[in-house]
């Protein structure tokens, strides 16, 4: 595992080379494991590289993305998030946290699929999309999709080399990601900074917040902008590298080892005049009705700050936990927005 001034380079080539040649891979599953391990563990936030992704369908999503976040406003608005009970579609973000647009798509499903679940409030979450109308021929949405399955194989692969690291069955995670994984993409445009003086401050593209996730895979543009914070509550920039997913622990995973894995604080500055700044995260999660849970030590090793800026975390730093359902949370967060534990930062919108 390489270290760059910002994060660690992990990759994946020779283990997906292994694989392609029909080897059992286990020396090099053993060590991608590890590099996972310990980017996850020291940091939280790593580069990966030598992924089995085309490349050429990661481009296609921010062409896509980019083409959509360029349609007319009506266009956008027509597929406005506030229109869906699963909260899915486009949503445009002006204020001193955010200054964004953005559009929320998750795995195309259906009531039908869940003939084996108990009823429960959250399954509003389990449904169609609001796919733009603009698009040519269905692009949008068949790139999205196919996106969606790379995504979901590679998140599988990684999880069960992560658990195998951790000591633990090689199924820890994805067994609990079923047929039906809560999978969400969230395709933003950062929107340029208003001119201003020069001593005032730029404005925040995203606040700085945890993921509730696993883990996030994220691709982006060469705008810049992303920052995560280290350990020592310092922040480093996560300069764009070519032909990489950056990858970052989030939350669930942190709570699910006690605070070994470290969730890791980012925030988003764009700071350019001249153009937006277009990423497309994958929040990687179990199923709806799946439980999460806690760590033996509870988030004994999670870090109780992170320097002189407030982090949006959903659970509060050295709080003990019971299991609980996935899809509890998730509503909870979806419909009565509740994403921070601070009851100051919701009622503050």
């Amino acid at each position: 595992m390489k270290t760059t001034q910002e994060l660690p380079i992990v990759d994946a080539s020779a283990y997906f080379a292994a694989r392609m040649q029909g080897a059992k891979a286990s020396a090099e599953a053993l060590s991608l494991g590890r590099q996972i391990k310990e980017a996850c563990h020291s940091v939280g936030m790593f580069y990966l590289v030598g992924y089995d992704i085309d490349q050429a369908l990661i481009d296609a999503v921010m062409h896509q993305s980019a083409r959509f976040f360029a349609s007319s406003q009506s266009d956008k608005d027509a597929i406005s998030i506030k229109n869906s009970p699963q909260f899915r579609g486009y949503g445009l973000l002006k204020n001193y946290r955010d200054w964004r647009e953005q559009i929320h798509i998750g795995v195309e499903s259906s009531f039908a699929e869940l003939s084996d679940t108990v009823p429960s409030v959250y399954w509003q979450l389990w449904g169609k999309n609001q796919w733009p109308a603009s698009t040519d021929s269905g692009e949008f949405k068949s790139c999205v999709l196919n996106y969606f399955a790379a995504v979901e194989s590679l998140a599988r692969t990684l999880l069960s080399l992560l658990a195998e690291a951790l000591d633990k069955p090689a199924d820890f995670f994805t067994e609990r990601m079923k047929d039906r994984p809560y999978l969400l993409m969230k395709a933003m445009s950062y929107l340029p900074q208003e001119k201003r003086d020069a001593d005032a401050s730029s404005q925040m593209g995203v606040t700085a917040h945890c993921d509730w996730s696993w883990l996030t895979f994220l691709v982006q543009d060469d705008v810049g902008g992303l920052e995560a914070q280290d350990i020592d509550g310092n922040w480093r920039k996560v300069n764009p590298l070519p032909r990489s997913i950056v990858v970052n622990t989030g939350e669930l995973l942190e709570i699910e080892t006690g605070g070994y894995l470290r969730a890791s604080p980012h925030r988003v500055i764009n700071e350019r005049i001249d153009r937006q700044r277009y990423s497309v995260p994958v929040f990687i999660n179990p199923a709806l009705d799946a439980p999460i849970l806690p760590g033996a030590n509870n988030f004994d090793c999670a870090p109780a700050a992170y320097g002189e800026a407030h982090v949006h975390k959903v659970i509060r730093p050295g709080t003990t936990l019971a299991s609980f359902i996935f899809g509890d949370s998730e509503f909870e967060r979806k419909a009565n927005g509740v994403w921070c534990y601070e009851p100051e930062c919701v009622s503050a919108l």
